[in-house]
């Protein structure tokens, strides 16, 4: 009764052929279809859109099967496959791909006979083992966000409330309330600069836009950053309504100076920034991660070990420093 729709469908191969077994299907009446489609998250919601009218509605029968007279025609067939319950968006990446799981699970849980004439069990959800669970830092945290790459400050604020998720834990209850958020131009090169204290991040949120501002501040701004050996945490976006593009466009947006040595911006890894609610909580905790954080229940020995490693990423994102700043070329 779970209709797939892979990625192969919505590149013009009619594939949608199974909802005329639905009609037939005997408990069809019964239990609505759900749906799971296999899409690039920026591209769900048009997708299915297109899909609908076209291919979904010239594969439905128009007339009743002799079984089953109860049928209506294509309109009943297409209201349950599409709209008695949201598409559940499949996402193939690590931990991204245990929450459309959990979906899938829930929502089939949700339709079997003992869940469902108890639905308030399942309200907090399932779990799944080795999913991203809530992250805080162990210590004081600054952010520094560049005024040119347009929308860092909005992403910075959704980390910072996401810090919040650890306000639970005894050893994280001091960190959630010791992140700041700073501009980088005025902490890196304001004359009169306030000193930067505790663990320091840049947020380089990688768009459309990115590296393509007036006067190329982004750039420069990430250059003095690694040269002060300050961990560059890579965010990229995945919706196109906010700038999203494939990560191959900023090998051509970026200049070529953070391409190379000693620089290599992204030998890190970005971190996906997913709109679906389910996928953007996970994206959020693994921002979290890249820049120190640790799970929340976390002995101290692991968190000992994280702040190892964080060590070392940043002994490694500059292996020499400049003896003077390269000059930043726009590609």
């Amino acid at each position: 009764r779970d209709l797939l729709l892979p990625d192969r469908l919505l590149q013009g191969v009619p594939a949608v052929r199974r909802l005329r077994d639905l009609q037939h299907h005997p408990r069809v009446h019964r239990h609505p279809a759900r749906l799971l489609a296999r899409l690039a998250p920026h591209h769900r919601n048009s997708q299915v859109r297109r899909l609908r009218p076209l291919e979904c509605r010239e594969h439905c029968v128009e007339v009743a099967p002799p079984g089953y007279p109860s049928y209506r025609g294509p309109d009943e067939m297409l209201a349950r496959v599409f709209e008695e319950a949201a598409p559940i968006v499949w996402v193939r990446v690590n931990a991204f791909q245990l929450e459309s799981l959990k979906a899938v699970a829930l929502r089939m849980l949700l339709h079997s006979p003992f869940y469902a004439s108890r639905p308030a069990e399942l309200a907090d959800g399932v779990l799944v083992p080795g999913q991203a669970g809530p992250v805080a830092f162990s210590g004081p945290v600054t952010i520094l966000v560049c005024s040119g790459n347009e929308g860092a400050a909005n992403v910075a604020e959704l980390v910072e409330t996401a810090a919040g998720e650890g306000r639970g834990s005894t050893a994280s209850a001091e960190a959630v309330t010791a992140v700041v958020i700073r501009d980088a131009e005025e902490a890196l090169e304001g004359a009169n600069a306030a000193p930067l204290s505790g663990h320091v991040v840049l947020l380089l949120y990688l768009n459309e836009k990115t590296f393509l501002d007036p006067g190329g501040a982004v750039a420069r701004l990430v250059q003095v950053a690694m040269d002060r050996r300050i961990a560059v945490v890579l965010v990229h976006e995945q919706d196109p309504s906010f700038g999203g593009v494939p990560f191959r466009n900023f090998f051509q947006q970026t200049p070529r100076v953070l391409l190379q040595q000693p620089y290599k911006l992204f030998n890190t890894v970005a971190v996906p920034l997913y709109p679906a609610p389910e996928h953007r909580t996970v994206s959020l905790r693994l921002i979290l991660t890249s820049m120190g954080a640790v799970p929340c229940d976390a002995g101290p020995l692991q968190r000992r070990w994280q702040l190892l490693r964080r060590r070392i990423a940043v002994a490694r994102l500059v292996r020499r420093r400049p003896a003077e700043p390269q000059q930043i070329v726009q590609p």
